[in-house]
């Protein structure tokens, strides 16, 4: 068994979705509109907003159960990306905080569908439950992978925010161990998403302290 060790903490619960071509759809935005504001997405595609998040903070304003939540500002940086995995089917709203009401209207919208799977996501790669939930100072996570594959794994924190990649390799076919320190993470919930080559597996997380 491989097994490879990551300062970073993660336990898990329920839900995953796969794709066999995920996408990823960039939104740009200036002017007070989005580019697109409208889209349908498959689970495991990669949204990406591009613009001035000084001048336009984006929110999450409504999601369908089990999606991670998000806002995103950064002053001064008008070429700024924030990107969001889809982990979930139904409609999500966004939009600018300071400028979604009316004369402005600065809101957007994407409806994300069930990919069609030419190999279940079952048989392309699975994933154990994480022991201990909750965990303190240790997690461990076991996956196994049906053929070699790029393996990444990225950690979001409740906002959406992206705050690690621990993994981003190419790894062997079967069973790996990841052992996880949650020393450093703050106590929280988190989003993790496992991707290897086209199949996605979502988990919601938990730290205490």
């Amino acid at each position: 068994m491989k097994r490879s060790y990551f300062g970073i903490s993660l336990l898990a619960l329920l839900a995953f979705a796969g794709t066999a071509n995920a996408k990823t759809w960039t939104i740009m935005f200036t002017n007070f509109f989005y580019s697109d504001s409208s889209l349908t997405v498959n689970v495991g595609d990669t949204m990406v907003w591009s613009g001035d998040f000084g001048s336009h903070p984006l929110t999450l304003v409504t999601s369908p159960p089990g999606a991670a939540t998000f806002s995103h500002v950064l002053n001064g940086n008008s070429g700024a990306n924030f990107q969001y995995i889809v982990t979930a089917t139904g409609t999500y709203h966004y939009h600018c905080d300071n400028h979604f009401t009316p004369p402005l209207n600065m809101t957007g919208s994407f409806t994300a569908v069930a990919s069609g799977v030419a190999i279940p996501l079952q048989s392309a790669m699975s994933m154990q439950p994480v022991y201990p939930n909750p965990a303190q100072s240790m997690a461990m996570v076991d996956f196994t992978l049906a053929s070699p594959a790029h393996v990444t794994l990225r950690i979001y924190d409740a906002a959406g925010t992206l705050t690690q990649t621990p993994t981003d390799e190419n790894m062997d076919a079967g069973p790996h161990m990841l052992m996880i320190d949650t020393k450093q993470l703050a106590s929280g919930s988190y989003q993790y998403v496992l991707q290897a080559g086209d199949a996605v597996l979502q988990r919601s997380a938990i730290v205490v302290k």
